[in-house]
């Protein structure tokens, strides 16, 4: 202490200045930058949060959405299941559509594409029918309540007349497994 006693007035008060600008230098980089550093990445994690909680309610309400949906579809389903066969259901609409005479035949399948569902399907081929006929009958296929889809369609025109076609097409329709709801 006896070297700071030892300068001169206006060199004491330049120790002591540069003294108190190193304190506040080493305050700044020890004390002050680390917490700014720390806010600012607290802050960046917020925003990344709340975009991760934006993300998780727009999944959650496209979930709530779906599940409507399954459900829906699942208790049409249930409901359809009484007394409904697909095989049957074809031929009432091709005697409703007259063309049942035309169908040469109706091959039946199950597949089972998953533990929640059986999938029933019908390989139907069709001689001598004509476009107008053949739409008719696969609208009221498409359109009708038992959620019936047609899953392959080949169409061939005859050779000797071109208005005639020959189709084979595949019609799909899903049913609950027994046990689940």
């Amino acid at each position: 202490m006896n070297f700071f006693w030892n300068l001169q007035r206006r060199e004491q008060i330049f120790v002591v200045s540069a003294g108190i600008a190193v304190l506040l230098i080493l305050m700044f980089l020890l004390v002050i930058d680390p917490l700014l550093q720390r806010a600012a990445l607290l802050d960046r994690q917020i925003a990344a949060a709340t975009r991760q909680v934006s993300e998780l309610q727009a999944l959650q309400r496209d979930y709530v959405r779906q599940k409507s949906v399954v459900d829906r579809i699942n208790t049409q389903l249930q409901q359809q299941q009484k007394a409904f066969s697909l095989f049957s259901r074809l031929e009432a609409l091709a005697t409703q559509t007259n063309i049942r005479d035309k169908i040469l035949y109706m091959k039946p399948t199950v597949n089972t594409p998953n533990e929640i569902y059986n999938e029933d399907s019908v390989e139907v081929k069709m001689e001598g029918v004509t476009l107008e006929q053949l739409i008719q009958y696969l609208y009221q296929v498409e359109n009708s309540p038992q959620l019936l889809k047609i899953k392959r369609l080949y169409i061939k025109p005859r050779l000797d007349s071109r208005q005639i076609l020959s189709v084979i097409f595949r019609v799909s329709v899903f049913n609950l497994k027994e046990g689940t709801s």
